[in-house]
């Protein structure tokens, strides 16, 4: 056993080298597009692309790297803002690590453990590109030991129907181009989900794939959607016919929103009454944006550990369920 020792440290010392390596590639490009910034602007925007793909090691190296900077400096109040709202902000044994797939697909994962202890979270953003919230706020929720998280973007923002470069020209065989890459049944669970404008397909995509659970938090109905695809020339007939198909291995599915959000309310209840789904609603919640919402209240990991209905840090599944039941079977 003794000899096996110098042999894992060494690994282990070889991971963090490659580790520190991409940290610190990651703020050299920083400093590069910053370096080609003129105005305030150009540096904001720079800055909300940036949180769309960062991971919270990257938050936290940059933070260090910048702390030498003024508070008054833009990059500082930036990575200052980013590290504070961290919802759990420590530093693991592992770290999620980023893997662009495609220009819209990315992969987060620690490159630890076997798939087959892992959760799978294919998450579908809305129109802005990100879940809500800024991707490191969501990372930082989940043991990477424990999970994988695909983030899709669409950035025709026409709800997925135009695919994804790289993985398919349509909905449907986008998600297929994505099973061919990723193993999905070799996980241990499969969620799909998404925000707001990825809501809907993130449903789609859980009766699509077969996977376990679809979460849409804050989606636009079925209608909207097709009056916006129709208004632009796309079909949306293939996203009635597969709300509305009921697979042999149909999907556990669950609506949130903000329950004094009207619009989302109405939303969810129209997405209720055309697919079995599960409605939970955030009671004192007048926003949009119910990360958001949980985040500011400190409650961020223990609403996503419910929605998933597992913990977040642990290999049980059974640690938190969903509570309540689809109002109607899956009809056949």
């Amino acid at each position: 056993m003794s000899a096996d020792v110098p042999s894992i440290a060494a690994q282990g010392a070889r991971r963090w080298r490659s580790a520190s390596s991409r940290l610190e590639q990651a703020f050299r490009l920083y400093q590069r597009r910053i370096g080609r910034c003129r105005t305030e602007n150009q540096l904001n925007r720079v800055h909300i692309a940036l949180e769309n793909y960062m991971t919270p090691a990257e938050v936290r190296h940059f933070g260090k790297a910048l702390a030498d900077e003024t508070a008054e400096a833009a990059s500082r109040r930036w990575i200052s803002r980013l590290g504070r709202w961290l919802p759990v902000n420590k530093a693991r044994p592992v770290e999620f690590e980023r893997r662009g797939l495609l220009k819209g697909a990315t992969l987060y994962t620690a490159g630890d453990g076997h798939a087959e202890q892992k959760t799978l979270i294919i998450g579908l953003t809305g129109h802005f590109h990100r879940l809500m919230v800024p991707m490191p706020w969501l990372l930082d929720c989940l043991n990477p030991s424990l999970y994988d998280f695909v983030v899709l973007r669409d950035f025709s923002r026409f709800y997925y129907a135009l695919g994804i470069p790289g993985l398919g020209s349509d909905f449907v065989s986008a998600l297929s181009g994505l099973r061919s890459r990723i193993d999905l049944r070799s996980y241990r669970s499969t969620i799909a989900l998404g925000t707001s404008g990825g809501g809907l397909p993130a449903l789609m995509a859980a009766i699509l794939l077969e996977l376990d659970k679809g979460i849409a938090i804050g989606p636009q109905d079925l209608a909207h959607v097709a009056g916006k695809l129709d208004a632009g020339g796309v079909r949306s007939d293939s996203y009635a016919a597969l709300l509305t198909s009921r697979p042999r291995r149909f999907p556990e599915l669950a609506v949130a929103f903000g329950a004094d959000h009207t619009v989302d309310a109405a939303a969810a209840a129209a997405i209720h009454a055309l697919v079995p789904s599960n409605l939970r609603p955030v009671k004192h919640c007048a926003q949009h944006g119910v990360f958001d919402w949980h985040l500011r209240r400190g409650t961020l990991p223990h609403y996503i550990s419910k929605l998933l209905g597992q913990s977040l840090e642990s290999r049980d599944l059974m640690t938190v369920t969903l509570a309540g039941k689809f109002a109607t079977s899956p009809r056949t």
